[in-house]
């Protein structure tokens, strides 16, 4: 199984919906899809709110790698807004370009260090929307995260 097979099927395991598209169809997306929050280098896309108590109906933001292994995205998270986005969003949509996608947790371990290494560094792992269960198992999702998440992964970058 490639990177790019096991990423797809551990995100879908955790229920996120994934779509492989081109720079051109993600161009045409960005054009029809309204976001609160943007942050988007690749595409040179910003659009920053602060989260209120209503929080973030949607979020989209590009990653800085993603793992293979656990499906997981990896986000530098130190801007503030960006780490509440994140967070808050009810519905996470993440850009992952296919040149980011890394096979283990070992391969972005030295820009984690280089990220937390000043005390005011924060880097986010994000799998899949927020997951938890009381004592009597009963499972919410959203509490600590998003209730939903869309990876666009783009093919041609």
């Amino acid at each position: 199984m490639n990177k790019l097979e096991l990423f797809l099927d551990k995100s879908a395991l955790v229920g996120n919906e994934n779509q492989i598209l081109s720079a051109d169809e993600f161009k045409n997306l960005l054009g029809k899809e309204s976001f609160e929050y943007i942050d988007v280098q690749t595409f040179s896309k910003l659009k920053d709110i602060q989260a209120g108590e209503a929080g973030i109906k949607s979020a989209l933001v590009e990653v800085d790698f993603a793992i293979a292994e656990t499906g997981t995205v990896v986000i530098d998270s130190c801007n503030e807004n960006k780490r509440l986005a994140t967070c808050l969003a009810e519905k996470l949509f993440v850009v992952m370009p296919i040149s980011k996608l890394v096979a283990s947790l070992n391969d972005v371990a030295d820009f984690i260090e280089e990220r937390t290494a000043d005390m005011g560094g924060y880097v986010a792992f994000i799998t899949g929307a927020s997951r938890t269960a009381d004592i009597e198992r009963v499972l919410t999702v959203g509490v600590h995260g998003p209730k939903e998440m869309t990876v666009y992964i783009l093919n041609d970058l």
